[in-house]
């Protein structure tokens, strides 16, 4: 049902609409708020129409998703299944996209309503040189666990490329994990 989607706001007195855009809805009602609003106005919305001076309707506000990425992030790592690669640690380059839980950090500004990034770079180091990994795919999952696991992210994707294991070529690995809210 098209009214479904619509948060009955009643008109000022002066007859103006209000200038909102979607998103300040999002940002500036938690709860919907209805004041006074007619009883039957969502049959009326359903109908196509909105009585004049009784009631205004606004898209309701829509699930904002908002991620933070950290790009081309060049670290080393102690990875390889070949003797030369087991000799000095290989240089590997991240990119990683997360989902974050809330839009809090928005409105207020804080460091400590988010996921501190530098926090999960540190991490990411850590990770990479804490002991020798074999293959691409097990540092990837352990780095994706862990900045999963720690940082509540419920969704995030990881890419991992080991730069030059080859003349003139890159490899490494996709990973996605959890569920986009």
């Amino acid at each position: 049902m098209r009214a479904a989607r619509y948060l009955l706001v009643p008109l000022r007195r002066t007859g103006r609409r209000p200038s909102m855009k979607q998103n300040d809805l999002a940002l500036a009602l938690q709860e919907p708020r209805h004041d006074n609003a007619h009883p039957h106005a969502w049959l009326t919305l359903a109908a196509g129409h909105a009585p004049r001076g009784e009631v205004l309707a606004h898209p309701a506000p829509q699930p904002v998703r908002s991620s933070l990425f950290v790009r081309r992030l060049r670290m080393e790592a102690r990875i390889g299944v070949y003797d030369w690669e087991k000799a000095a640690p290989q240089p590997l380059l991240i990119d990683l996209e997360f989902e974050t839980a809330s839009l809090l950090a928005c409105r207020t500004d804080r460091l400590g309503d988010t996921v501190d990034y530098a926090e999960v770079v540190a991490r990411l180091r850590e990770l990479a040189l804490a002991r020798h990994y074999e293959l691409v795919e097990a540092l990837a999952e352990a780095m994706a666990l862990a900045v999963q696991g720690e940082f509540a992210v419920p969704w995030l994707r990881l890419t991992l490329t080991k730069l030059a294991p080859f003349p003139g070529a890159e490899v490494g690995i996709v990973l996605e994990r959890g569920r986009r809210a």
